[in-house]
């Protein structure tokens, strides 16, 4: 959640209304979580979003023990359900008791079509310099080695995300023909695509997954403050093959060594068994190239999404 808005340059169409007068109602109705009291905020809703995304607006609402606020409002209705995974995942993993590499979301209250939460200070991954950028994906790479070793609650099936790789094809194939691309990269791209597909597919239990983690969703502390990265949006979390997670992974620094990283730190039943490990490198670049397909087609390559999908399909 970074102090400027960040919006795609082509936002789909909103079907739900984010206007102050929803995040007001919205607001009223809030739950605390557990530890919570709504009595203690610093009510301050501001006139419009901080910032906006494909499926949700960020509405600044006021302070908590002198940490800002931000109310996360559905502004799709493909993504109600998406806030509500979320919910059930972050609450989830606060309930592990276990330390983990990155830093995550608070929730503060829930409300039907909306999730209030402290705001995350910092520049998104994709905006860092690079000597950040780089220490960022290391500490990703830690995070879903331990996600994925750990348990995976019910969530919503993703059909985008931890889905065999041929369920993506018609996908692929579109966004290659969009994409101003190179013969060169654009030949790249197609390569690593099949040999994923070639590879052999995921038989393994279904891991829990973030789903999106791409450069714009890991937040960098500001300099100075001690904090650690954060893992933000995780509307997209579903159960599946861990070759997904690891394509964004690749979006930070496309690297054969970065993927090792975490391996080292993984503890799934079969990481250690070198066709298995194999084949879900050759998925992981193949999810890469897809979802760097994906950034170049909905930004341009002056952007900092777009530069990191380019920078995969260079590598």
């Amino acid at each position: 959640m970074t102090s400027l808005p960040r919006v795609a340059p082509f936002l789909p169409p909103a079907d739900l209304p984010v206007d102050l007068r929803r995040v007001e109602l919205l607001c009223a109705r809030l739950r605390p979580e557990e530890g919570f009291q709504l009595e203690r905020i610093d009510w301050a809703i501001g006139r419009g979003p901080r910032g906006e995304g494909w499926d949700n607006a960020l509405w600044p609402v006021g302070q908590l023990e002198g940490r800002p606020l931000v109310l996360r409002v559905a502004r799709r209705e493909s993504a109600r359900a998406l806030l509500g995974r979320e919910v059930t995942v972050l609450r989830r993993l606060r309930g592990l008791g276990i330390p983990l590499p990155m830093g995550l979301p608070v929730i503060v209250a829930t409300a039907d079509d909306a999730v209030l939460v402290r705001w995350i200070d910092g520049s998104t991954a994709d905006e860092a310099p690079q000597m950040i950028r780089v220490q960022a994906a290391q500490d990703l790479a830690q995070m879903l080695a331990t996600i994925h070793s750990g348990p995976a609650p019910e969530v919503g099936r993703n059909p985008a995300r931890g889905v065999p790789l041929r369920e993506r094809a018609a996908a692929f194939t579109a966004d290659l023909d969009r994409a101003d691309l190179t013969d060169a990269l654009r030949e790249r791209a197609a390569a690593e695509w099949s040999a994923g597909l070639a590879a052999a597919p995921w038989e393994g239990r279904e891991l829990l997954l973030h789903g999106d983690p791409h450069p714009g969703n890991v937040v960098v502390p500001l300099p100075g403050t001690g904090r650690r990265a954060s893992l933000i949006d995780w509307g997209d979390t579903t159960r599946g093959d861990p070759a997904s997670d690891l394509g964004g992974l690749l979006l930070h620094l496309p690297s054969t060594a970065l993927l090792e990283s975490y391996r080292e730190t993984a503890a799934w039943t079969g990481i250690d068994d070198e066709q298995i490990w194999e084949a879900l490198v050759s998925r992981a670049w193949a999810w890469g190239s897809r979802m760097a397909l994906a950034l170049l087609t909905a930004y341009p390559p002056t952007h900092p999404l777009g530069a990191a999908g380019h920078r995969l399909l260079s590598s």
